[in-house]
């Protein structure tokens, strides 16, 4: 198990392409930590550097405290899978598996035991004398991770490795990676853009953007308390709603308007926005569709709107519901069809909504 600490790293490629803008980040040992953004954002810029495969133009590397950062990937003794997992054709997966080990020079019974150890703990001693293309995706998948963990290195480093499985051998996947990692304990970064995945398998996340490093923490913490406009549109399925609105004071009572709907907040909320930003402000609120409900007309905060789509999800439904120009997606725990065009009244949970500043998208709450 090891560290590994980015000090104030950015990476610039010609002209003047800003890839990877300040990242500081330090993976605790034995952490599975997760870069997760959009394509693009940086993330895998970010791996590269760690791995050795690109240099910093500003910034240091370091691993257990040691500065790597003008090191080769040879000497750093990390492993790195790929998208495309990289396995060699003309090898059969026990060859595949050995490789890097036959170039550390290894004796031969030391190299035929930990590749069976390997195998048996990946479940694929029965794969060992068969070629790549006899095997399914998942398989290959398993010789790629066996190839890196059959060194012992002090990291791991996954750049998408599941994105090129289908829907049902990604979830199973997930699962059984992240059982592995716990098992050995192994510090772990992995890079993807699906944020299920990221919030199934992280101990920690960093969501990227633009080169930027947005928010780092626990997906409870991402997830509950995004920092950004960005984060909390970025995580979660259906992702957060967002609706501009006018914050104001009318009498005792803070309110919020948008669309015609004038929505009562609690005053430990009201004068917190008040403190940052002032009545007659422009604020942006941001609500989960889990965190919305049905109501009735003579609920206090009910709002009027209508049906707009139905997607139903079997266990749950996702309601599409417009108000005025704006449509407000909502998750229901429960079968529910109701037709377009039907008046419903929905209800925010006025402790669960997020304010952010339209103009730095940053949380005010």
């Amino acid at each position: 198990m090891s560290t590994i600490r980015l000090e104030s790293i950015t990476k610039i490629f010609p002209p003047n392409v800003v890839a990877v803008d300040n990242v500081s980040l330090k993976i605790e040992k034995g952490e599975f930590f997760v870069l997760l953004g959009p394509s693009g954002c940086g993330k895998t810029t970010t791996l590269r550097i760690i791995a050795g495969l690109e240099k910093p133009t500003r910034g240091r590397v370091y691993i257990d405290e040691e500065d790597v950062t003008d090191l080769p990937p040879r000497k750093r003794d990390i492993a790195m899978v790929f998208q495309t997992w990289a396995l060699y054709p003309h090898m059969k997966v026990y060859d595949n598996i050995a490789f890097p080990l036959k170039l550390r020079k290894l004796p031969q019974h030391e190299i035929d035991r930990r590749v069976r150890e390997v195998a048996k703990m990946l479940r694929i001693e029965e794969l060992l004398d068969r070629y790549p293309k006899q095997l399914s995706g998942g398989q290959q998948q398993r010789v790629a991770l066996a190839r890196a963990l059959v060194r012992n290195p002090r990291a791991w480093l996954m750049d998408e490795p599941l994105s090129n499985l289908d829907a049902l051998l990604r979830v199973q996947m997930r699962a059984e990676l992240k059982r592995l990692q716990k098992e050995l304990k192994i510090t772990t970064v992995y890079v993807t853009h699906d944020q299920v995945e990221a919030m199934t398998m992280a101990d920690r996340i960093a969501v990227m953007n633009r080169g930027r490093v947005l928010q780092v923490g626990t997906p409870f913490e991402v997830y509950h308390n995004p920092r950004t406009i960005f984060v909390g549109g970025f995580i979660g399925s259906p992702p957060m709603n967002f609706v501009r609105a006018t914050f104001d004071k009318v009498g005792e009572n803070y309110v919020l308007r948008f669309e015609n709907v004038s929505l009562t907040i609690p005053s430990e909320l009201g004068k917190h926005i008040e403190n940052r930003v002032g009545t007659g402000s422009e604020v942006v609120i941001g609500i989960r569709p889990e965190h919305i409900s049905l109501a009735s007309a003579e609920e206090e905060n009910a709002i009027p709107g209508e049906i707009y789509v139905v997607e139903p999800l079997g266990t749950e439904t996702i309601l599409n519901v417009k108000i005025g120009e704006t449509v407000i997606k909502m998750k229901v725990l429960k079968e529910l069809i109701l037709p377009v065009g039907e008046r419903v009244w929905i209800k925010f949970d006025l402790d669960r909504i997020h304010i952010f500043d339209p103009k730095t998208e940053e949380a005010i709450v």
